[in-house]
């Protein structure tokens, strides 16, 4: 290299330790990056799949104008007790009726159940909206 192209080097700021700094910080970027993907795929993954749960309306029975009684399936965590909300809406859709239900923990995955809602006035539709942990 001549003088002139290292007094050059210089000026722009083209040293050898601004390239090592360079590529220490490249590496370092490249391992937070890469550290945070394992993280999220074992946080989605693995943990998303052990606290998986569905919940769905089997069926419902408007015994009449004050009650209907709602059939529902929760699916998954098998031993954990939930505390579950059921609503009973009219025909445009509006909330008529609300009941919590405490499932208990049975060591099954599937575990079913029918609760009476109490409404306001007739019911034309149930449904189990959610459930969380008791």
């Amino acid at each position: 290299m001549s003088t002139r192209t290292t007094t050059l080097d210089e000026r722009y700021g083209r040293t050898p330790d601004r390239r090592r700094r360079t590529r220490i910080a490249a590496i370092a970027a490249a391992a937070v990056v890469l550290l945070g993907v394992v993280v999220w795929s074992l946080w989605t993954g693995i943990g998303g799949a052990t606290t998986a749960l569905d919940v769905t309306t089997t069926g419902i029975t408007v015994s009449s104008d004050e009650a209907a009684d709602v059939q529902w399936l929760v699916s998954g965590r098998a031993d954990t007790a939930l505390v579950c909300s059921i609503e009973a809406t009219d025909e445009s859709g509006v909330v008529v009726g609300l009941a919590e239900v405490r499932v208990p923990a049975t060591g099954q995955v599937n575990r079913t159940g029918e609760t009476r809602v109490r409404t306001v006035r007739r019911a034309a539709n149930g449904l189990i909206e959610s459930c969380r942990d008791a």
